[in-house]
């Protein structure tokens, strides 16, 4: 065995350890925490020669483990698939009507629906039936309005706003 040989077994000793640790941190699994340290001793090994004079041994090892483990983690993040499953894929349109009913269960609306109801005008009154109760999908409400889609869900934005303010005056007004 050459010095370099016996340098090298001997830096592989004292740092295999920390090393496998600083890349386990990174990546999380054991098996290919162990695949890298392999690597990046095998490089150390094949440049063996300059790294015995080099001054700060050490941070070579971590700035290889930190690129190889780097690597990992892009081609990694490339190769990801995403399993869809047809009953959970939500239409656009979908997903906008429960975001808005979420909302709207925040208004406590059965309290005060008659007397809300009555300020409401014509237009908004017609929209709150098509939509609350009749439970028609903005969609097809704007298809039957003849309008935009993005104008309706505005209509009903302001609709909720006009909504929580007169509920606010009668619960201030039954105080």
């Amino acid at each position: 065995m050459n010095k370099y040989d016996k340098f090298f077994h001997n830096f592989c000793k004292e740092n295999y350890e920390q090393i496998f640790k600083y890349i386990l941190v990174m990546i999380h699994y054991k098996s290919t925490a162990e695949d890298i340290v392999q690597e990046v001793f095998l490089i150390a090994y094949e440049k063996k020669k300059i790294l015995f004079s080099y001054e700060n041994k050490r941070a070579f090892l971590y700035k290889v483990s930190k690129n190889l483990t780097n690597e990992y983690i892009r081609k990694n993040q490339k190769c990801k698939t995403v399993e869809l499953n047809e009953n959970n894929v939500v239409d656009e349109e979908d997903l906008c009507d429960l975001i808005y009913h979420k909302e709207d269960e925040k208004i406590d609306e059965q309290k005060y629906i008659d007397d809300v109801i009555n300020e409401l005008s014509k237009d908004k009154k017609e929209l709150y039936k098509l939509y609350y109760i009749d439970k028609i999908p903005m969609k097809n409400i704007a298809k039957e309005l003849n309008l935009n889609e993005a104008t309706l869900r505005m209509r009903f934005v302001r609709l909720r706003k006009d909504i929580k303010n007169k509920v606010k005056n009668i619960k201030f007004q039954n105080i």
